[in-house]
């Protein structure tokens, strides 16, 4: 059960770590409109703003991203 729990929790972080950019990705490539797209990208950033995917995936403290 706790090898279970321990799945779950690390595909649940992986996913609040990738979102961020993948939202951003979606917004710059999407076929939808306009609208859509631009609430997508700032949705993203915030994301990216508030979880910072790319500091916990370098390891490094960057600042913006």
């Amino acid at each position: 059960m706790k090898t279970f729990i321990a799945s779950i929790m690390l595909l649940l972080t992986i996913a609040l770590v990738c979102s961020p950019i993948c939202l951003v990705w979606f917004a710059l490539v999407s076929k939808y409109s306009v609208l859509v797209r631009i609430i997508c990208f700032l949705f993203g950033l915030l994301l990216c703003r508030l979880v910072k995917p790319l500091s916990i995936i370098t390891g490094k403290d960057l600042k913006y991203i």
